[in-house]
């Protein structure tokens, strides 16, 4: 007799989700499934959320192994795909890892950015509790979701998203909560044939590195960031929920964070500004914060030795830091379909560690303690 997997463990549903008798199957696209029982797809029916409020956290990478011995005996091949950001590990199933291999996951994707996997058998029910492995799930405001599986957001474009291309800017995701996301993971299951005779093409996403371009600022400016704080705005994404769909859940939330936030695994500064959602530096005059902020825009989108291009193929995951990258989607596909799922468990609430380093002085000083224990045992 076969043995039947387990049941994945899901979160407790929040109450009061509309559609209550609709129930996702298992193995099934929520693309096909949820319009196959006749509801709106990503489904936008408003229902109420209580506000969020501050909770503890603590990142699952503090307990990964830094030498990552668990995931590189089962990988087949883990593969750098640039200096700065991206590695893509071969050979492993993310819903067979064990605990001791998702501590390691994280404290890797903590330090390269974003961690890709191709040909992952992996459903929407297992994706969810993947990613609650990692912390409390996030319910977007106010995008659309599945309706009984409200943690997942779907990423969704066909024909009808004739201002896609709006969306084309570089962010972190909502940043404007007390708690923003920390590992966030996207599965892609329907790509874009926008290529040439119809070929599969189109729809990459790129990721930048927060760490790579805050420390290739100079000095003199760092210094100067790091004495800064921003307010981070859900008020614009909330009036546009009020013009088109209607849909909002909680009461919509500005939050003040540090420029340079520092990230609890690696212990690294990172540029944590966003122009989806920063809207000014707190305490600066309206002309200097805005210029400021442009310049570290620009730095951000232009700074190509600091980014990661991938090109999605079908049920390809890619698990990103959204505390210390940046992303966006290449809108070149309408009008074309494209379609995956993104779970995103909420972190620690963003501070600066006064004591912290920035990526290269914390690998400099790596080194030199290991000469010195090399020079050390060569002594007499």
């Amino acid at each position: 007799m076969t043995r039947q997997p387990p049941e994945p463990r899901l979160p407790t549903r929040p109450a009061g989700l509309p559609h209550p008798k609709y129930v996702t199957p298992r193995g099934v696209s929520p693309l096909v499934a949820v319009r196959e029982a006749g509801l709106q797809y990503p489904n936008y029916t408003p229902f109420t959320l209580p506000n969020l409020t501050e909770t503890p956290f603590v990142d699952r990478g503090l307990q990964g192994d830094p030498a990552l011995p668990h995931l590189r005996e089962a990988a087949t091949a883990v593969i750098h795909l640039t200096p700065a950001i991206g590695t893509e590990i071969v050979g492993l199933q993310l819903t067979a890892l064990t605990a001791a291999q998702k501590d390691e996951l994280a404290r890797l994707v903590a330090e390269r950015g974003v961690v890709f996997f191709r040909d992952q058998a992996m459903d929407v029910h297992e994706q969810i509790a993947f990613a609650a492995y990692y912390g409390d799930l996030h319910i977007h405001q106010m995008a659309g979701i599945i309706p009984d599986l409200p943690w997942v957001h779907p990423i969704h474009k066909d024909e009808t998203a004739v201002h896609g291309r709006s969306h084309q800017i570089w962010h972190s995701d909502v940043s404007y909560e007390l708690q923003p996301p920390g590992l966030t993971l996207l599965k892609m299951d329907t790509l874009p044939h926008a290529g040439p005779d119809g070929a599969l093409a189109g729809g990459d996403t790129i990721w930048a590195s927060g760490y790579a371009l805050y420390e290739g600022l100079s000095p003199k400016l760092r210094a100067f960031l790091e004495t800064l704080e921003a307010r981070h705005s859900g008020l614009e994404q909330a009036e546009k929920a009020r013009r088109t769909n209607g849909c909002l859940r909680r009461d919509p939330i500005e939050t003040v964070h540090p420029v340079v936030r520092t990230h609890p695994v690696t212990g690294w500064k990172t540029l944590y500004v966003n122009e989806n959602f920063t809207k000014e530096i707190v305490g600066l005059e309206k002309r200097v914060g805005d210029g400021l902020l442009d310049t570290l825009f620009r730095t951000v989108a232009e700074g190509y030795e600091f980014q990661v291009r991938w090109k999605w193929t079908p049920n390809a995951v890619a698990i990103w830091d959204n505390r210390a990258t940046f992303h966006t989607g290449i809108f070149d596909y309408f009008p074309h379909l494209r379609h995956g799922l993104r779970v995103a468990p909420q972190a620690e609430r963003p501070h600066l560690d006064p004591d912290s380093v920035t990526r290269k002085e914390s690998i400099a000083a790596a080194q030199q303690g290991q000469h010195g224990k090399q020079g050390e045992a060569a002594a007499p």
